[in-house]
């Protein structure tokens, strides 16, 4: 999606430029017209559409964009050149922004778009080849609208070309079994496997983590991706955690078809894959992709996590840990006086977090976390993760230790933002300052 991703950013560079637009027009070009935000344009050809595009309609358009003897982006040179750019109309963030003159437009129209380039640098956006500034250059946007849809009318056209595409999809499945001779499973979803190894054990279930080896290629067997071949310079295990959506479909479900031990080959329909995204150049729209898989490990979560935390706490020579029924480790620094909080009971805490790496996430002791300030919350309600809950219920007033918590007792598969990534290991050094 790189090149689309490019185009993306085009369109935000435009609105970006806006207010400097329309502080100095440049006379339009013979037989263009100018907006009140400075875009020149011209309709080269009317179409056959019935409506102007809004505010949230889905437009698919060709375009081209040059400036001067450059070309920016070119739709129709793309790895998929058969299928236009989905655009979605937002509301007008300013002056010059091409949204406004996108809704100019209907099926079939075709229209060019100039924007001044000095208008654009002085908006910020970076310089990209062949601009110059100060001789009154021109980006040019050339569109030609192929179709545009209202939101439900969108969601019919994808649902009615899903249901076109399994059926191609289908039928090169079988052409290509046949082919090669090839006596694949079929499963209801339309996914195909073959398995030349069965596994050792049990299947892999949703939630357990697979640690797996494999080439993935399209049919005309060219191919895009392999944790193997060096060539790919990623050669090492590629671990997931299986059913939670972390991969295509396709690898989802096909996944729990195997074992540890597992070697065999998955046919994923393009509609368990990456649909009608162009995901790479090596990958176009509706690829039927062919993996081959050998499945190096499975374990669960709170194994790895385990795993983990025992590894940490042996590197960094820490020998009194203390390890509950529930997967959590804990050690006292300092010990506490009186007896140990009671559910229900409000608690005040100092704490520190920070992940296995040693990267701090938050901190109420530290001011450039903006909340100096002790953490009060009602132990064993929920309010706080439950390896808090368990481990706060451990200490006494004036105690200091260290939570080692895994995912399965932090926030498990959610990752809070940047910071905590899914399935994080988390640990606190804290302070229980009172009970009340």
């Amino acid at each position: 999606m790189k090149n689309l991703k490019r185009f993306a950013f085009i369109l935000l560079g435009v609105g970006i430029a806006g207010s400097a637009a329309a502080q100095k027009k440049k006379k339009p070009a013979d037989d263009f017209k100018t907006l009140p935000s400075g875009i020149q344009y011209k309709i080269v050809k009317k179409g056959t559409g019935t409506r102007k595009a809004v505010v949230g309609d889905h437009v698919e358009m060709f375009i081209h964009v040059s400036v001067g003897d450059s070309t920016a982006f070119d739709s129709r040179k793309m790895y998929n050149a058969t299928e236009p750019v989905p655009v979605t109309i937002r509301q007008s963030q300013g002056n010059g922004d091409l949204m406004e003159g996108f809704m100019l437009l209907s099926a079939g129209d075709s229209a060019l778009f100039h924007i001044p380039v000095d208008t654009l640098l002085k908006g910020g956006q970076p310089a990209m080849p062949g601009m110059k500034q100060g001789v009154g250059q021109m980006m040019k946007y050339e569109v030609n609208v192929v179709a545009v849809r209202s939101e439900d009318e969108q969601r019919r056209a994808d649902s009615t070309m899903a249901a076109e595409q399994i059926g191609k999809d289908e039928q090169l499945l079988k052409d290509y079994f046949k082919k090669n001779n090839i006596k694949a499973t079929r499963t209801a979803s339309g996914l195909y496997y073959t398995i030349s190894q069965p596994a050792t054990g049990a299947n892999i279930a949703p939630g357990q983590m697979a640690s797996v080896n494999y080439t993935g290629k399209l049919l005309n067997g060219n191919v895009f991706d392999s944790n193997t071949d060096s060539a790919y310079k990623h050669v090492e295990p590629f671990n997931l955690t299986v059913g939670k959506g972390q991969v295509i479909k396709g690898w989802d479900e096909g996944l729990q078809l195997m074992g540890k031990g597992t070697k065999g080959t998955l046919y994923i329909p393009s509609g368990l894959a990456y649909g009608r995204q162009d995901r790479s150049p090596q990958i176009p729209a509706n690829s039927i992709l062919v993996f081959d898989m050998e499945i190096v490990d499975v374990t669960d979560q709170a194994s790895q996590d385990d795993k983990l935390i025992r590894e940490y706490l042996k590197q960094n020579n820490i020998t009194n840990a203390t390890k509950t029924a529930s997967g959590l480790y804990y050690t006292i620094s300092q010990k506490g006086l009186g007896g140990n909080p009671a559910k229900g009971k409000k608690v005040t805490m100092n704490y520190t977090g920070k992940l296995l790496n040693g990267n701090v996430f938050d901190s109420n002791t530290d001011p450039k976390f903006g909340h100096v300030k002790p953490f009060e919350f009602t132990l064993g309600m929920g309010q706080v993760i439950k390896g808090w809950d368990e481990g706060v219920a451990l200490l006494q007033i004036g105690s200091k230790g260290t939570f080692f918590i895994p995912s399965g007792l932090g926030y498990g598969p959610n990752a809070m933002g940047a910071k905590i990534p899914a399935n994080s290991v988390l640990l606190f050094d804290v302070e229980l300052v009172g009970i009340d």
